[in-house]
């Protein structure tokens, strides 16, 4: 980026990011990840240390924390979740850095769903009113508020306070049906209606609440449809969990056959994980003719790492 005005340094990231962000939602962030470290080191870190002349460096500051929070969220998508944690940090201190409230509240709803996925509640909900402070002071983020809400519902779902999760689904609810055409604030994650049915999906299950669960998880694959490819298929992952649970093993292991078949596509350790946490489940069910066709699909897929590295130190907030 060295041949570039300041102005125009500022703009190339953004533009990359955007490129990056549309990659990772069709292919996984699996095929990205190392290009995206690369990109890290080789254009942003020199940057920081010595940024071009005219630069505004708050600006840089808030390009070089929606890359590393790109960052992190491929690392977690290959299963590296001790890295991922160490980016949504750094990325959080870069937002603090570059005085974009904003961006650092994304990056709280980001650390926030990561320990949801580690399994701790009490910091996903600590973290996420910590997104909602630096949010509700911020330009163009109810999106990210609803997403902040939806997060305390999931750890709340967690903790096995169901009246609570059910208040912030509905918090989060509310505050999307007022977007309409708000202009989101940049560098900032979306969240629309399919996303919060998604994050609604998974609570309900949380809450053995199937009927509920499967409600929203047949909407988010209505909703998801062309490059949305990842999202749509862990929507069709949490139906196939949900279904297992109602004992309808066989609907169950025909949405994973075609999950399979999605997968050949999309480098994503995390849908390899829960497909064959999926396998390991109807693995013990009686083998009907679609619990083996899912099992032999299941067999048949290139070797991808499913293990999760949750090491790390404790939350920056």
């Amino acid at each position: 980026m060295s041949h570039l005005d300041g102005q125009q340094v500022v703009d190339s990231i953004f533009a990359t990011a955007q490129q990056w962000q549309v990659a990772d939602r069709r292919i996984g962030g699996g095929a990205l990840y190392p290009s995206v470290t690369q990109y890290l080191t080789h254009e942003i870190a020199p940057q920081l240390v010595s940024p071009t002349f005219g630069v505004s460096v708050p600006r840089l500051f808030a390009a070089a924390a929606s890359i590393t929070e790109i960052a992190g969220w491929m690392a977690h998508d290959s299963g590296e979740d001790g890295s991922a944690r160490g980016y949504f940090d750094r990325a959080f201190r870069l937002a603090l850095a570059g005085n974009d409230r904003a961006l650092a509240a994304n990056a709280c709803a980001s650390m926030a769903h990561l320990a949801i996925e580690l399994r701790q509640p009490h910091d996903a909900l600590r973290i996420a009113a910590e997104g909602l402070g630096q949010a509700t002071t911020a330009y163009g983020t109810s999106r990210l508020i609803a997403r902040l809400h939806a997060m305390r519902a999931r750890g709340l779902a967690l903790i096995g306070d169901r009246a609570g999760c059910c208040n912030a689904l509905e918090d989060a609810e509310r505050v999307l049906d007022k977007v309409h055409g708000e202009q989101p604030a940049q560098w900032v994650a979306g969240f629309d209606e399919a996303s919060l049915a998604s994050e609604a999906a998974l609570c309900f299950l949380q809450l053995t609440e199937l009927g509920e669960a499967e409600r929203c998880a047949r909407e988010v694959i209505r909703l998801r449809s062309g490059d949305r490819v990842r999202s749509r298929t862990f929507a069709q992952l949490t139906l196939a969990n949900v279904l297992v649970h109602a004992g309808r093993v066989d609907e169950a292991a025909a949405i994973g056959h075609e999950a399979c078949d999605t997968t050949a596509s999309l480098h994503s350790a995390r849908v390899v994980h829960q497909l064959r946490a999926l396998g390991g489940v109807l693995s013990l069910a009686p083998k009907t003719s679609p619990v083996s066709s899912f099992l032999a699909a299941l067999a048949g897929l290139s070797a991808a790492s499913g293990e999760v590295n949750s090491a790390a130190s404790s939350w920056p907030v």
